[in-house]
């Protein structure tokens, strides 16, 4: 069996949906699968978030709708049995799905997100045109459509998509994180891109809120993306005169991996995320999340290794204070008991393990993964 997989960005600054397809094909290879990446080359200012042989690196034009003639090209000589397509709303989706049926080969499409409603809210009538002409019919002729979660799930459906649905989270690299020993300060952060619909803004109207500038609990914000919303962020904390609030920045490698290793807890105030990498990125380290209910994220409470509340202020303050007063020790038991959830529920072996399960039903049938979802008027 070989599969391809088909997305048009791989660089570092392409955040979690990289790092997930990454590790997740990293994953399929250990377990001796023919596994490769088509992709184009990263900006100039970006790189690869990795080098390895089967990344296959295609000229970036920089062209709308990244169209490129190469990508068929490549797609037309090269054969797979599967062809897994990253994403909506480009060529190399687009041109993936057409060719694997030309080829009458099964194809699988990941929307990484894209289809909740904020995000087809954003140039909606643009994504509403380019749904009815082509996007729908790839959709309802895929062998499989892949969420990372039961939510993405239900949206996928509601735009009236018919095939099955898998849903398998992204997979975390468990060996790639090391737990935290001890604290210099008390350091709760935020990771991610600097957008307004993160709520970025609600955490410095906490950190008013609770008089926190009058005491040793520092805020870390690490990232970086919108300008605007930046300059607006700054001008806030200039406002408010919040002196423990600091922005580093965009972090990668080491930098980024010991700002994370020096938090306390996590915040995540977003309107809305598909997966939320960091937040099993963050729990396996050892290290509590404070995540809203816009996220997939309701077992920080099952597992009691982290707070899943609403975004607004009120609800925010009240948990950051009740995280800011729980014991040293309380605080220890709830990073382990996430990093229990995530070795066995996300890890890289867990999640390839299941994907390879799915290929191999959509290539040669049988026992339905129970993980694969069917209309209720299809055979289960």
């Amino acid at each position: 069996m070989k599969i391809l997989y088909t997305i048009s960005y791989l660089g570092i600054s392409g955040g979690g949906p990289s790092q997930s397809i990454y590790y997740t094909v990293k994953g399929i290879r250990e377990m001796s699968l023919t596994t490769d990446i088509l992709t184009y080359q990263p900006a100039s200012n970006d790189k690869f978030i990795s080098k390895e042989d089967y990344i296959i690196a295609l000229p970036n034009k920089k062209l709308p709708f990244s169209y490129s003639p190469e990508y068929r090209q490549f797609l037309q000589k090269n054969p797979y049995d599967i062809y897994h397509a990253q994403g909506v709303w480009t060529y190399p989706t687009f041109i993936t799905a057409k060719l694997a049926r030309y080829c009458n080969k099964p194809y699988i499409i990941t929307p990484r997100g894209m289809l909740y409603p904020q995000a087809l809210a954003i140039s909606k009538l643009k994504k509403q045109i380019f749904l009815k002409l082509f996007l729908m019919n790839d959709l309802n002729k895929a062998a499989c459509v892949h969420a990372t979660c039961m939510e993405e799930m239900q949206h996928i459906r509601n735009l009236g998509v018919e095939s099955p649905i898998a849903v398998i989270p992204n997979p975390v690299s468990i060996h790639d994180f090391k737990g935290h020993e001890t604290f210099k300060s008390f350091q709760i952060g935020y990771l991610g891109r600097v957008h307004p619909r993160k709520n970025i803004e609600r955490l410095l109207y906490v950190w008013d809120k609770l008089n926190l500038n009058q005491t040793n609990v520092e805020l870390v914000i690490i990232g970086d993306g919108n300008k605007q919303y930046m300059d607006f962020l700054k001008a806030e904390q200039a406002k408010l005169n919040l002196k423990n609030v600091v922005f580093t920045g965009f972090l990668t490698g080491k930098a980024k991996e010991n700002t994370l290793n020096s938090l306390s807890y996590l915040v995540v105030p977003s309107d809305f995320e598909n997966f939320g990498m960091i937040i099993p990125e963050a729990l396996i380290k050892g290290i509590p999340v404070i995540a809203s209910t816009g996220t997939p994220w309701e077992e920080l409470n099952t597992h009691n290794c982290g707070w899943w509340v609403d975004n607004d202020v009120d609800t925010l303050a009240e948990t950051i204070q009740k995280a800011i007063d729980t014991p040293e020790n309380e605080r220890v038991e709830m990073g382990k008991r996430g990093q229990g959830l995530v070795k066995n529920n996300y890890s890289v072996e867990v999640v390839a393990k299941k994907m390879i399960r799915l290929y191999d039903w959509m290539l040669n049938g049988g026992a339905k993964p129970e993980y694969v979802y069917l209309l209720e008027n299809q055979n289960k």
